[in-house]
């Protein structure tokens, strides 16, 4: 058991890692979870007796992404270099949690200790990239149910993987459009899409996840199998996908006269990520993801949209006495 995560092991050998934030309605990525899911992943790795792992919640929502107040409290003294493996701190995570942290020779013949997500509810931001991040995905069929991207209405972009896994499920031209509008999904266009495998009852995603694991001694990540391609062949270089980039960015730029750079960053991260390799395409997705932290658009909207608000909600401006 760690500060944020619950971390308990059945008689099948597989590991329930239920994530928990104490004193908070809603689980958000703080620096105590991301170091808490670190030690968890590390932990199901190194046990020989673990089979795998299943990754849900404790509370109605699964993970609603990342605590702004972190994001909008960065140390003004980092170097460049602190900045860039501060920010690029969950996407090794990721990658450790989806690859065993195993040489990729090794990786593709072995595979290696299975993770599926039991979805009970909402899951944006970081918490769908940890989703996606998963070898298997199971959600809840509740009404309520969403994944998305949010990050663009406060000047940003999925820095944890977001802008590489989901268009490698979807194809760029729907992760394109979802990702540039912070428009979620309900679980059925999930499925549909094939963002998850499997939709199931609330109390039930976690025995069907489980049920997964135990069925399969190994897994990996499509894009990370010999011969992976984007849905319809060419990625970034379809036909199609050009277009769209062409048409998405003409269309930010007249509608934001060139004062809103996350759209033209996310189309960026798509196109760039989509004609190399994916371990340098999420370094090239964390590249954008700084220099629009270190901007001076996200920080004024996280501010003024966020901070700001919360602060005038609990009365800090309001008369004393």
């Amino acid at each position: 058991m760690t500060e944020t995560i619950r971390y308990e092991v059945d008689g099948d050998g597989i590991a329930l890692l239920t994530i928990d934030l104490p004193n908070a309605n809603m689980n958000v990525f703080n620096a105590q979870l991301i170091e808490d899911l670190d030690a968890c992943v590390d932990k199901v790795l190194a046990d020989d007796n673990v089979k795998g792992a299943v990754i849900t919640s404790g509370k109605d929502a699964f993970l609603a992404g990342a605590d702004l107040n972190m994001l909008g409290s960065q140390e003004a003294d980092q170097t460049p270099e602190q900045a860039f493996e501060a920010a690029f701190r969950l996407n090794k995570i990721f990658r450790k949690l989806e690859t065993g942290d195993k040489d990729r020779k090794v990786l593709m013949k072995e595979g290696t200790k299975p993770f599926a997500a039991a979805v009970n509810g909402l899951a944006l931001g970081g918490g769908f990239e940890l989703v996606l991040a998963c070898h298997y995905r199971v959600i809840t069929d509740s009404p309520k149910m969403q994944l998305g991207f949010p990050e663009v209405q406060v000047g940003l972009l999925p820095g944890a993987g977001g802008t590489q896994r989901l268009p490698r499920l979807t194809g760029i031209q729907a992760a394109a459009q979802a990702i540039s509008t912070g428009k979620p999904y309900n679980g059925q266009v999930a499925i549909g899409l094939g963002i998850v495998q499997e939709m199931a009852p609330t109390d039930q995603v976690v025995e069907k996840a489980k049920e997964w694991v135990k069925k399969s001694p190994s897994a990996l990540a499509p894009w990370d199998k010999k011969g992976f391609k984007y849905p319809g062949g060419a990625g970034a270089m379809n036909p199609a996908a050009v277009q769209t980039f062409i048409g998405a960015n003409a269309m930010a730029q007249k509608q934001t006269q060139h004062n809103y750079p996350a759209v033209e960053a996310i189309l960026s991260c798509l196109y760039e990520g989509g004609v190399v390799d994916f371990d340098t395409a999420i370094r090239i997705e964390s590249k954008y993801f700084m220099k629009l932290l270190a901007g001076p658009v996200a920080p004024n909207m996280i501010r003024s949209l966020f901070i700001n608000k919360q602060a005038v909600e609990k009365g800090s401006l309001r008369p004393q006495g």
